[in-house]
């Protein structure tokens, strides 16, 4: 049974005389909360070395402080969005774009670490993009709705893309702080609160259900413990790998809680099936390409190798980059940028037309030829913009036909679940994103003393040119693998049907 509530009536009538469509209503919230949630997460990530001195942060932390959205969301959005459905979407959805601005505002004012991670930490909480695409799913009732929706998401991304990069160079450029970019953020997430009070449409159901807080604490758990192992191998070595098999073993454990509770946080014999789990993985590689590749192209084009070019043992493993500013390398992701963009206005119409597995083999083919013009020529300036372009093309592609192939497997009713197992496995895989990258980078690093300037010097660890080619190999064995899971995927068509029939019901919520 489904219920509608006193401010969802409100909202509704207000749409009706706007003659918007609850359906485009929530594209439009979605595509704000898209641009800030991508905004704040990747702003960061040309200003990573400018964070690590600002705040004082070591390498691993700053990839701690990446990764945390992440760690925090894959064990809590599916909780959150579950609990949203029975209670109120729109009411949880505003809760959560609150808490992104209020996690922004407590990084700004963050003196070190432990409050900055604090901060991102609070942001992670937020379950408003996947109660957001549960709502898209609730309020459409035809595939092409959904795909057109989806495709408003896919250009704010591309704009996201363009703001986020540009912005915290620019505010670099004019003497400002990474603290700066952080009340930016939080003052985009308060306008995205304003607009959603106002234009968001409600639903929810009457089933009463347990919340599943052991499989969230247990997720939770068991993803903290493999991200700390990867970002940490290094450093720690053998406790660093312990670390890791310790959380493979809790994310065992719960999965065996999961088919054994009553009301699970995902029911993994509804939602994993071979129509959805290839595209919950592929959508989380996309995202995890994407974090991986920009900062790869970022620290590449910021490394001088001017310093090291008259030392012949370092001449060659150091000899790569270009030393520009943050604001120029930011100028190497607008062909990513652009072509998400354009790539918005057309991605719905060509699911529709060619179906999500080709997409899906598009977006593969791009990513494969993308990195491995950039692993071959990554010294050459054309092959980085190019590259990062085709990229765009990817990511356009794949990530629309990602999240449409989930919500056409989702009947009536089931969107808000089948997009918690999503969120899940999506944040899961991008949670390792930057440990990962980190990991990869330093394997081959070297560690180089450098002046601290007071007379003496300090041990440094820098990638080597090998370093960053690894990276995009790695980048290409992951299209592969996308290719892999598109063939494994089953195709979905459109499932306009109800899983129990809804009832309508006016309640009062005091959400106006």
């Amino acid at each position: 049974m489904t219920t509608t509530t006193l401010a969802s009536a409100g909202v509704d009538r207000r749409l009706a005389s706007l003659r918007i469509k609850p359906v485009n209503a929530v594209a439009i919230v979605a595509a704000m909360i898209v641009f800030v949630g991508d905004a704040q997460a990747l702003a960061l990530i040309p200003l990573t070395s400018t964070m690590e001195k600002e705040y004082g942060l070591s390498p691993s932390q700053a990839s701690l402080v990446l990764a945390i959205l992440g760690l925090v969301g894959a064990g809590f959005l599916p909780v959150l969005t579950r609990l949203a459905e029975r209670i109120s979407l729109r009411l949880f959805l505003l809760i959560g774009v609150a808490l992104v601005a209020v996690g922004n505002a407590i990084c700004a004012l963050a003196p070190g670490f432990t409050l900055l991670l604090i901060g991102r930490g609070i942001i992670g909480f937020s379950a408003a993009m996947p109660i957001a695409l549960a709502l898209v799913r609730e309020k459409a009732d035809t595939e092409h709705s959904t795909n057109r929706a989806l495709a408003v998401v896919t250009a704010a991304v591309g704009i996201s893309v363009v703001f986020s990069f540009l912005l915290g160079g620019f505010i670099l450029q004019i003497g400002g702080h990474v603290s700066t970019v952080f009340w930016v953020m939080a003052a985009v997430g308060l306008l995205t609160f304003l607009v959603g009070l106002v234009i968001v449409p409600d639903y929810r159901t009457t089933t009463r259900q347990r919340v599943d807080l052991l499989g969230a604490i247990t997720l939770v758990v068991g993803l903290t413990l493999i991200a700390i192992g990867i970002g940490f191998a290094e450093s720690w070595g053998g406790t660093g790998l312990l670390v890791l098999i310790g959380g493979f073993v809790v994310m065992i454990l719960w999965v065996v809680v999961e088919l054994n509770v009553k009301d699970p946080m995902i029911d993994l014999r509804r939602t994993f099936r071979r129509y959805t789990v290839p595209a919950f993985i592929l959508g989380g590689l996309f995202g995890m390409v994407a974090v991986i590749s920009n900062l790869a192209v970022t620290m590449y084009g910021e490394f001088n190798p001017e310093p090291f070019s008259k030392v012949p043992a370092l001449a060659g493993p150091l000899g790569y980059g270009w030393g520009l500013i943050v604001l120029q390398t930011s100028l190497f992701l607008m062909p990513t940028a652009f072509f998400i963009l354009i790539g918005g206005f057309t991605v719905g119409r060509i699911i529709t037309k060619i179906g999500v597995k080709t997409t899906f083999a598009i977006a593969s083919i791009c990513t494969i030829v993308a990195f491995t013009l950039m692993a071959l020529l990554h010294d050459q300036v054309w092959a980085n913009a190019v590259g990062m372009g085709i990229w765009g093309i990817a990511y356009a592609l794949g990530s629309t036909a990602a999240n449409a192939a989930v919500l056409h497997a989702a009947k009536n009713t089931e969107g808000a679940h089948f997009s918690a197992a999503s969120s899940t496995i999506v944040a899961t895989i991008g949670s390792l994103a930057a440990p990962i990258f980190t990991a990869i980078l330093y394997a081959f690093a070297i560690t180089v003393p450098i002046p601290d300037g007071k007379g003496g010097t300090i041990p440094t660890q820098i990638p080597t040119v090998t370093s960053y080619e690894n990276t995009y190999w790695t980048l290409v064995i992951f299209g592969v693998l996308m290719l892999v899971f598109t063939v494994l995927h089953k195709t979905q068509k459109f499932r306009n049907k109800t899983v129990e029939e809804p009832v309508a019901e006016v309640v009062a919520d005091g959400v106006a």
